[in-house]
């Protein structure tokens, strides 16, 4: 039978007295912390893991915390069918990380950690046969995370004010954590195209958590689409003043909401919804923010440097030629973001090798990230389908802030180069017609010349035309086997004029019989 051991630390929580708030308008109590347009949860550190001693012993602790407005009563701890809890007073310890390294060195280990405040009851339901990790790692979380403890909590005082007004402009909502108020870390999910006014003390860090098109303003650290941003704002926390910075900042006449909050935990959740929409749901599902927001990136390919045509996933690029790549991300609203890439590979498992690029020159007015690749390397490799990623950071305008690397990627089809081996020359119609022209010009002059030297001298040239022409007729390419021809024999008739001459120089010596009877 496993047993339990408990570990309970308890904490008085003070308050002060809410500020003024008439500046902007009346604030009222939000019984159970909800509303209609806005929704508060305590949030607190705790962890849990699947460990237990080589006795079957659980190592639960719990950190109490109790209000001023409580008795002070006493907590039942229930362990149906298990018997009952072995309790433990925890040392005095400086912060919940000591406390938990304490108890981990000296039970060897600790099966979950959770901060309560103002409990009745504490009931263990088991584990139900979820996996649960190893270590114990503090993290934001709510009750209803645990899913093998319930806790009965005393109703927790009003800790939220609120007031909504009737509104003809855009809905602009401001909340106020006052400098007395220990907040450090608040979650924040708003409705799409929202504006608002964020205000605490130094060191507080607002997280917005849904992926939309925001516009705010704030003192202090915000964080949106996993990218922390520092306005450098000072903000007093008086209703005056910031009612006068907001409307003198968004240009409005009205604020649509005021919150103020002094809830002395360290860490809470917070909706606002839009009062007007008939779709608002009558409670929130209770949600642990995650660690960090991710952001949407995406990446397109293309063949020519224009970037105006894209390559279809489907389409196959060929190896020697460059290809165009360009990174685009969401829009953050008024923020103005750039994409910055580390490097960049190419993969097919099990090859994997490093990818270099060349950053291309954009000269329009918020362009992505633009990049080229000469895909070579992968020539005479085997696989055809590769995956193109590339490591980026999305930079604040002013390059002092920056996201956490996060790795985009794109699938490609890869062609290799395969080279003519031809020997012979192919000629097109254009070079066939180039050569035709060329040696009807070529006779053209030829026949031209010989008439001018004919009626330059007066007499018939005698070159031979019949034997030229029959030399042209035979001649051939060398050194291409596909226009090798036979050379013909040239006659040896001689022409009528030299017979002619022949026959008046025999005349002209001696007579003939048909001379001496005339």
């Amino acid at each position: 039978m496993r047993s339990i051991t408990c570990f309970i630390a308890v904490i008085l929580c003070l308050r002060r007295a809410a500020s003024d708030s008439s500046a902007i308008c009346e604030l009222k109590d939000v019984s159970g912390d909800s509303n209609d347009w806005i929704v508060l949860q305590e949030m607190s550190l705790g962890c849990w893991t699947d460990f237990t001693s080589l006795n079957g012993t659980e190592v639960h602790i719990f950190k109490l915390l109790s209000s001023p407005v409580t008795d002070g009563s006493s907590v039942n701890i229930y362990l149906p069918n298990r018997g009952s809890p072995q309790k433990h007073a925890a040392p005095f310890a400086n912060s919940d990380s000591e406390l938990l390294k304490w108890a981990t060195e000296t039970f060897g280990g600790v099966t979950s950690f959770t901060t309560a405040r103002d409990p009745m009851v504490i009931t263990f339901t088991g584990m139900k046969g979820t996996q649960q990790p190893s270590t114990c790692d503090l993290q934001p979380e709510i009750a209803a995370d645990k899913q093998f403890i319930e806790l009965k909590l005393t109703s927790p005082p009003d800790e939220l004010k609120s007031c909504y007004t009737k509104y003809s402009e855009e809905p602009i909502h401001v909340i106020n954590i006052p400098d007395d108020v220990k907040i450090r870390h608040v979650y924040l999910h708003l409705p799409s195209n929202s504006k608002v006014f964020l205000r605490g003390p130094a060191n507080t860090e607002w997280t917005i958590l849904n992926n939309i098109s925001v516009k705010f303003l704030s003192n202090n650290h915000v964080t949106l689409n996993g990218m922390k941003l520092l306005l450098n704002k000072t903000i007093s926390d008086d209703p005056k003043e910031i009612r006068q910075k907001v409307l003198l900042h968004y240009k409005s006449t009205s604020i649509t909401s005021y919150s103020e909050i002094r809830l002395n935990v360290s860490h809470i959740q917070l909706w606002i919804r839009d009062h007007t929409s008939s779709s608002v749901p009558a409670e929130v599902k209770p949600t642990t923010p995650a660690p960090s927001s991710s952001f949407p990136l995406q990446m397109q390919l293309f063949s020519s440097p224009d970037y105006m045509l894209p390559l279809d996933p489907s389409s196959k690029v060929q190896s020697d030629k460059r290809v165009y790549a360009e990174i685009s991300s969401q829009s953050f609203g008024a923020i103005t973001v750039s994409i910055k890439v580390s490097s960049c590979w190419v993969s097919s498992m099990p090859e994997v090798r490093d990818m270099p690029f060349k950053e291309e020159v954009c000269y329009i007015k918020d362009c992505p990230k633009r990049l080229s690749f000469s895909f070579e390397m992968l020539q005479n490799l085997p696989s055809s389908s590769w995956d193109l990623e590339c490591a980026v950071k999305l930079c604040f305008k002013s390059g002092k802030s920056c996201t956490n690397e996060k790795h985009v990627k794109r699938n490609f089809q890869i062609k290799p180069y395969i080279p003519n081996k031809n020997p012979c020359f192919e000629f097109g119609l254009s070079a066939v017609l180039g050569i035709a022209f060329g040696g009807f010009l070529i006779g053209v002059l030829l026949t031209g010349a010989l008439w001018f030297i004919k009626i330059r001298t007066g007499h018939p040239v005698a070159l031979g035309m019949r034997s030229t022409a029959a030399e042209l007729s035979v001649l051939s390419i060398t050194g291409c086997p596909c226009g090798l021809t036979k050379r013909q024999p040239v006659p040896t008739h001689q022409s009528p004029s030299e017979n002619s001459s022949a026959n008046a120089s025999i005349g002209s010596t001696q007579s003939t019989p048909t001379s001496s009877m005339a």
